[in-house]
């Protein structure tokens, strides 16, 4: 069981890996005063702004241009991302890796989550905790 569960965790991984968001759009507001109005095309190219803003007000409600904008999403967003989705993407590459090798499906009492509180299948993944990995998806599978 363990290296069925260790081959779909790494090939689930690697998928979500790719799936990763690289980038991410912001928008971006530039506000604009009574001088810069009389001049909104050179004021627009001054500042880099793009053809497709629009006109809004910022939090202390002065009149905006704003764009959106590709930028990097950080490391920290990347994480976020990956520890969000892996608990679902894994799921389908375990269970079909111990359905195709002689495991069935089974119910079990949730109250044995229990002991999986303090963490995550992506930590525990991450530590190579996988004899913890394999317990806790024992609950949900018996050799048939």
């Amino acid at each position: 069981m363990k290296d069925l569960i260790i081959k779909a965790l790494d090939e689930a991984f690697a998928l979500l890996e790719k799936q990763v968001p690289q980038t991410k759009n912001v928008t971006k507001y530039k506000c604009i005063s009574g001088d810069n109005v009389k001049d909104i095309v050179k004021f627009m190219a001054e500042n880099n702004i793009p053809d497709s803003a629009w006109f809004d007000t910022d939090e202390n409600d002065k009149a905006c241009l704003c764009y959106e904008m590709n930028v990097q999403t950080t490391d920290k967003e990347k994480l976020a991302f990956k520890k969000r989705r892996f608990n679902n993407a894994v799921w389908s590459f375990v269970y079909k890796a111990l359905t195709q090798n002689g495991y069935k499906r089974t119910g079990f009492n949730s109250y044995l989550l229990k002991e999986f509180d303090d963490t995550t299948v992506y930590d525990m993944y991450m530590a190579k905790d996988f004899d913890r990995l394999c317990k806790y998806y024992s609950l949900s599978f018996i050799k048939n």
